[in-house]
């Protein structure tokens, strides 16, 4: 996708030596030709995707309208501010010939469908439209698609979202400056299906008269919001968004607002689709409204996993992010997620219930033990292939191992089966889920809140899901194969594309102690896979319930107003080239005053000292603080890697327990090769 209002990331000048050639390159590949003094570029998208029959050109040369033919095909020419859009493009590939005056010039294309898919794979299984539910009518085709519909709202002095009722804004409308432009806040929403997702765009619009489009002046400063949803499920359905377009702490401020059902991890936890869903709403944005100067990315927990896998494996489509809530991807959570599960499962029998609650909290990793509870109560339905279904998918339709052995698999693997590929022997997903070889409550041993019974009760008893999300007593097996296709695909944020290019504030609302699943490590774990970059800087929020300014409220709603701070001061930082002061990292310190600076984290202070990191049960089992190792690489049994001393029968039985060996995490993991690149298609 082209760099809109130049290459942003080459040109700031603080991550300038991070720039990533290769991932501009594929971005910019064949996007325009030149002839006769002719130049044609596409702007809306990558010339080799361009959806709905559509591209926004830019095409320099010549003077007045000019004219398109795709083949024998003519396009219908549009003037979009600076810009030409081109209607009617046929399917597939085609050559898009430009005639203006006696210049010419042409730009290679090729059109896929608007309900895709383009780069994401074969279409998964959608099984329950939401197209009604989100204020549409009812669906049209299978691929739950429905009219688009434009409404116009305005927002009162005291924030209530109202219909417009004519194109004269009522009296109480509130009124806001963009751009130096006094307006009523009047807000043009746009609904529609794109990618099969259902779609939001919210953009303010000073007149109320149902533009087409809206400029500058009229009440947009230029600006793109993307926002993503929380959570992570599995439902094969259309669904409805955690996050919102309806955002007037960005809209009053001038920025254009949007987000996708698909866009939402709850709905579908499959990253590849998310992108592919943003670059196509995006794409159509641009199409009606111009390119934007920039991008802006915003959401909290899997909007976080969303927009830095979106970064680093589709650089182009966001400029910048506020991670809020930040973990690093779905795939290194997964092992945590279910390692949970096992390990309430064995504090459930006669050995595990005599754990103290403070000892189940050093086995899990955890500041607290309901962390892992929470958990599971959460996230653990993604082994389990009967669990996420979307609730209105009718029962016969999914799997069952007995009864309907072919039924719809609503896990996180199968939901994934596009870029993880399948299991010969089973036709279900390849699971990069793997346990041999881990040492439960390791750290918890070695600091001897645990005996060296206890810890040999537990590693014996915790056991492994098999395919179907059953505890059985085998730990858990990943073939390398498989593993390749994870790591290679990106499914692992590990810092490619643009990750350690453009600008990124993780947004870490501390609440460790109150079981939060958002746990404080997540940050940096990520910070320390990409190799402390310049351009990633955290903030540290709130502590427990005596929060800054109320943002830990509605932690997976996709932002819940915690990005608000954040989006302006990534905006100056895209817009100027340079680090805001407010760029810096910053926890609270005493009176709710900030403390910031480069190294606020690593020297002894309140943001070391008062917000102390944890682990999850891989790393409090040893792994480091990366947590990106999917499955170890296994060592002999060393009595010299444990503070406690074991007897001849405890020595016996350890060595029994890891007959193949113990986890070696000084080495990679098994199957973790290099990310093979950006804008992968399956």
């Amino acid at each position: 996708m082209r760099r809109v209002g130049g290459v942003v990331a080459c040109a700031l000048a603080l991550v300038a030596a991070g720039c990533s050639s290769s991932s501009h390159h594929v971005e910019n590949a064949s996007s325009h030709t030149s002839s006769a003094g002719l130049t044609v570029e596409v702007v809306s998208s990558r010339p080799d995707m361009v959806t709905g029959e559509t591209a926004l050109l830019q095409i320099d040369g010549g003077a007045g309208t000019p004219t398109a033919m795709a083949g024998a095909t003519t396009l219908t020419v549009t003037p979009v501010k600076q810009w030409w859009r081109v209607d009617g493009l046929p399917k597939g590939p085609s050559t898009i010939s430009v005639q203006r005056g006696s210049l010419h010039g042409s730009v290679a294309v090729t059109d896929s469908s608007i309900t895709g898919p383009v780069f994401s794979g074969p279409h998964m299984p959608l099984l329950a439209c939401s197209t009604v539910a989100n204020g549409l009518g009812p669906a049209t085709d299978s691929d739950c698609s429905a009219p688009t519909k434009v409404d116009e709202f305005y927002v009162t002095a005291h924030g209530a979202m109202k219909p417009m009722t004519g194109t004269t804004a009522p009296a109480d409308a509130r009124r806001i400056t963009v751009g130096g432009h006094t307006m009523p806040f009047i807000v043009r929403r746009e609904r529609g299906v794109i990618n099969r997702s259902v779609y939001w765009i919210d953009v303010v619009d000073a007149d109320g008269a149902k533009p087409a489009r809206v400029s500058v002046t009229d009440g947009w400063n230029g600006r793109l919001v993307y926002r993503f949803g929380g959570g992570c499920g599995t439902t094969y359905g259309q669904g409805t968004p955690i996050t919102s377009a309806d955002a007037p702490e960005f809209l009053a401020l001038g920025y254009a607002v949007t987000t996708a059902t698909f866009n939402t991890f709850q709905v579908q936890c499959n990253d590849v689709l998310s992108a592919e869903t943003a670059m196509m709403v995006k794409s159509h944005f641009i199409n009606e409204f111009g390119v934007p100067v920039h991008t802006i990315g915003e959401g909290a927990s899997g909007g976080a996993i969303q927009q830095h896998l979106i970064l680093q494996n589709y650089p182009g489509i966001l400029d910048g992010a506020v991670a809020i809530l930040p973990f690093p991807d779905a795939i290194t959570i997964a092992p945590g997620v279910s390692d949970c599960g096992l390990l309430d499962h064995y504090y459930q029998s006669p050995a595990g219930a005599q754990l103290t609650q403070a000892q189940r909290a050093a086995i899990n990793g955890h500041a607290v033990a309901s962390t892992c509870v929470l958990w599971e109560n959460s996230f653990l339905e993604g082994v389990r292939p009967s669990d996420g279904c979307d609730p209105a998918i009718a029962k016969h339709l999914i799997y069952d191992a007995k009864t309907n052995p072919t039924g719809v698999r609503c896990d996180l693997v199968d939901a994934n089966v596009n870029s993880l590929g399948r299991d010969p022997a089973t036709g279900f997903a390849n699971r990069p889920l793997d346990n041999l070889g881990v040492q439960y409550g390791l750290l918890a041993l070695n600091t001897k809140k645990i005996t060296a019974d206890q810890f040999l009760d537990l590693n014996a008893a915790v056991g492994g899901f098999d395919v179907d999300g059953h505890i059985v007593p085998a730990r858990e097996t990943a073939t390398e194969n498989e593993l390749k296709k994870v790591y290679a695909g990106g499914r692992v944020s590990e810092g490619g594309g643009d990750q350690k290019v453009v600008p990124l504030i993780d947004l870490n609302l501390y609440d460790d102690f109150a079981g939060d699943i958002h746990d404080r490590f997540r940050a940096f774990s990520l910070r320390a896979r990409l190799g402390d970059p310049s351009n990633l800087v955290i903030w540290t929020r709130g502590n427990g319930v005596t929060n800054i300014n109320g943002v830990l409220g509605n932690i997976l709603s996709g932002g819940g107003g915690a990005g608000n701070a954040a989006v302006p001061v990534l905006d100056q930082w895209l817009t100027t080239g340079k680090k805001p002061a407010l760029a810096v990292d910053s926890c609270p310190g005493a009176n709710g005053t900030l403390i910031s600076g480069p190294n606020v984290y690593t020297t002894p202070g309140p943001c070391r000292d008062n917000y102390p990191l944890h682990n999850d049960p891989r790393t409090a089992a040893g792994a480091p603080l990366r947590n990106d190792i999917l499955k170890c690489r296994l060592k002999p049994v060393d009595l010299h890697d444990y503070d406690v001393p074991f007897t001849a029968a405890q020595q016996t039985r350890l060595q029994q327990i890891f007959s193949q060996g113990v986890c070696d995490w000084t080495k990679p993991g098994v199957g973790q090769v290099p990310f093979a690149g950006p804008w992968q298609r399956y």
